[in-house]
């Protein structure tokens, strides 16, 4: 859930004391009358409309740079542990929660031989690499298979390879079986299994969520992967990065 911020006095207004206080009136000149202001005697200057159209082009301008560039995002309030894992990666490697430590990351869950939503994650977290580069090496990403019995790291490097993964920022995870489970299941709360569609055809299920996690290795959010979810993530890792 969102965190909710006091309300704050808007910017520049002084206080309410100031406000009330009262306004003190030169004397008007021994033996007259306080001589009044003339109307339209400013309007009539070039230099105060030249200075009124600065004014109110300025403002435009603010008001314009706000609608863009909205207030800093507060980091997501939700804070889960992750366990710690260590599975291997598409060189070979072993890899886990040590080697992300420091690092803001993004994970999601497929399989390669997925014909279906699998396709569609790997795309949005390639359009989350594109889009977080100023990051840097900051924000990293990671796949993780649900099919460790078929995606062997040769497979996720085939794999990387054929939808031109950037292997500097995004690092792809197999393992055995149970400690897949156990990372996915256990650690991440995302669903995995095989289902026997038909006699002796099993098909494999998965969530489909993609999960924010932070430098020290807690989860911080769990997003759709539509368009509303990815600015939300990007928006979030970058409050967490920052």
């Amino acid at each position: 859930m969102a965190s909710m911020e006091p309300t704050r006095q808007a910017n520049g207004a002084p206080p309410l004391a100031e406000l009330a206080q009262p306004i003190s009136q030169p004397l008007p000149p021994q033996g007259g009358h306080a001589e009044r202001p003339r109307r339209g005697a400013f309007a009539g200057r070039p230099l105060f409309w030249i200075a009124l159209t600065s004014l109110v082009g300025l403002v435009a301008l603010f008001l314009v740079s706000r609608a863009i560039r909205p207030g800093a995002a507060e980091p997501p309030a939700i804070r889960i542990p992750l366990p710690a894992f260590e599975l291997t990666d598409q060189r070979g490697q072993r890899f886990g929660l040590e080697q992300l430590r420091g690092r803001v990351w993004i994970a999601d869950f497929i399989f390669t031989t997925c014909p279906t939503v699998c396709p569609k994650l790997t795309q949005r977290m390639k359009e989350i690499e594109v889009r977080s580069r100023d990051l840097g090496g900051a924000l990293h990403l990671a796949t993780f298979t649900v099919d460790p019995e078929n995606d062997t790291p040769e497979v996720l490097a085939a794999y990387a390879a054929s939808n031109q993964l950037p292997l500097e920022r995004w690092t792809l995870l197999t393992g055995p079986l149970d400690q897949i489970e156990s990372t996915i299941v256990r650690g991440f709360k995302i669903a995995m299994g095989k289902k026997e569609s038909s006699p002796g055809i099993f098909s494999i299920f998965h969530g489909e969520r993609l999960v924010l996690v932070d430098k020290e290795g807690a989860i911080r959010g769990y997003y759709e992967a539509n368009d509303e979810g990815i600015s939300a993530i990007l928006r979030d890792a970058g409050a967490l990065v920052k």
